[in-house]
């Protein structure tokens, strides 16, 4: 008798390549905006005096430190908190911080039938990126009953298998959830086979390209930038 599990577990992973590049284009923005508007305006004072600078000081300092304070805050002090890994299982769909704590969770007994046409479906909303984010309706841990949208990204990382993570867990869904209506559009936009519950594959994304694209431009225009500073006026 075959007693293994027929719904197995699967685990978010890292493109390592896209990571990287990833991790330099957010220092490429963060250094040089460090460098203008929080050591420019010390270096002003130093050779201006702080009289001549004063508003520019009040400009710089107070600008950097309304982006610099969410971003060290996020990212460096509460980065441990932050979603590490996703996991898809019999149980739901599950998101672990870096102490392997399970941080949110949305279970497949918590979803709830939704008040639109289907009770499964995509969304885009503005600022989302270039996919579309997956909708469901489910109970939330104060026992209430509301619109979640699921994004399988994690911070400062490029997940290689997104489209994996959707498909098991909508396939999870179809299982464990025979009662929910999934939109048929929610299949074709994450190229999902429902026969073999395997994603067709089509190479790197369009936001893959983009995000090489913008990459390289940001790195130019940067070492461009420098390289004018770097000349001699004479």
């Amino acid at each position: 008798m075959n007693t293994e599990n027929p719904f197995q577990k699967i685990e978010s992973t890292t493109n390592r390549l896209m990571t990287i590049i990833l991790y330099i284009l957010f220092s490429v923005i963060l250094i040089p905006f460090t460098i203008l508007f929080l050591v420019g305006p010390a270096y002003g004072i130093y050779k201006r005096g702080f009289e001549t600078m004063i508003y520019p000081v009040l400009f710089g300092w107070g600008f950097s430190l309304l982006i610099l304070i969410p971003v060290i805050r996020y990212y460096i002090i509460k980065r441990e908190k932050q979603v590490h890994k996703i996991v898809v299982d019999g149980t739901g769909l599950l998101f672990y911080n870096t102490k392997n704590e399970i941080t949110d969770q949305i279970l497949y007994t918590d979803l709830r039938p939704s008040k639109q046409n289907f009770d499964i479906y995509t969304v885009s909303p503005v600022g989302s990126g270039m996919a579309p984010l997956l909708e469901i309706t489910a109970l939330s841990e104060h026992k209430e009953v509301a619109a979640r949208r699921i994004d399988m990204n994690l911070p400062l990382k490029v997940v290689k298998n997104k489209s994996a993570l959707y498909t098991h867990f909508l396939h999870g869904i179809v299982t464990f959830r025979p009662d929910l209506k999934v939109d048929p559009l929610v299949f074709r936009t994450y190229s999902i086979n429902t026969e073999t519950w395997k994603v067709n594959s089509k190479g790197v994304s369009l936001g893959g390209w983009l995000l090489i694209l913008a990459a390289l431009m940001v790195t130019a225009l940067i070492l461009g930038f420098v390289f004018l500073l770097s000349e001699n006026p004479h």
